[in-house]
């Protein structure tokens, strides 16, 4: 498996985009709704109780799924699994669009989403409240990620000089990267203890609800990058680069 990543080539209009995008075109006329006509266009909720049985998927399991390239960054730079690092870069490129798409869903879910901008407002701050540690955390590391992430775009405009300042702090950065997951994947735990008596008999472990939810999204990371990395190999068919070499 070669560690230079390489172009695969390929259609942009392919089948996958044909087949879904008049789904897309249809969600975003949908979310449009949804933000002029208020939640109750759309859905049985309504502005004052927002949040269905929907925000458990878009959000908690969501950005678990979103989690291979925090998991694979453990793996390839904390556990030094270098024969791994083919694959940071594509399950960090699904972990930004993971994370981003779970940010813009609780734009969406929210009952009052014009009121979202007091979470960054010094003086509102609610310091004791998971959601604020949970979006605050979850905002920043998609900066990172991006960051994360920016190599590969200035390699391919051909920006030398920022290519090599970025990478002089890249250790910082993917440090950072590391660190933020366990912070709101744990806080989405502790959301489970808030619940109370609303959570099943079976996750009653309270204290330890915090530890379950990042060892439960650590292991879903590793999944989506087995599952998207199939994925990719059985569309290849043998003709990627270095394919015949590649290690499952």
């Amino acid at each position: 498996m070669s560690h230079d990543p390489k172009p695969l080539g390929g259609k942009i209009i392919s089948k996958p985009v044909i087949i879904f995008g008049p789904l897309i075109v249809l969600c975003m006329l949908l979310i449009v709704k949804r933000l002029v006509f208020g939640l109750g266009s759309v859905s049985d909720l309504n502005g004052g109780f927002p949040w269905g049985v929907w925000i458990a998927f878009d959000l908690l399991i969501g950005t678990g799924f979103a989690c291979g390239g925090w998991a694979l960054a453990w793996a390839v730079y904390v556990f030094n699994r270098g024969q791994y690092h083919p694959l940071v870069r594509p399950a960090l490129l699904a972990s930004l669009f993971g994370y981003s798409l779970g940010g813009l869903s609780i734009t969406i879910d929210v009952g009052r989403y014009w009121n979202l901008p007091y979470f960054y407002i010094p003086g509102h701050f609610n310091v004791n409240s998971v959601l604020f540690e949970t979006a605050v955390c979850m905002t920043i590391y998609i900066g990172v990620m991006a960051l994360e992430f920016a190599p590969a775009l200035f390699e391919r405009l051909g920006w030398k000089v920022s290519l090599k300042r970025l990478n002089k702090v890249m250790f910082f950065i993917i440090a950072l990267g590391a660190l933020l997951p366990t912070m709101h994947q744990s806080s989405m735990g502790s959301l489970m203890i808030s619940a109370g008596y609303k959570v099943h008999p079976l996750w009653q472990s309270y204290e330890m609800l915090p530890l379950f939810s990042v060892l439960t999204a650590f292991i879903m990371g590793f999944s989506i990058v087995i599952f998207e990395g199939s994925l990719v190999q059985a569309g290849l068919k043998g003709n990627g680069p270095d394919e015949k070499k590649s290690v499952c």
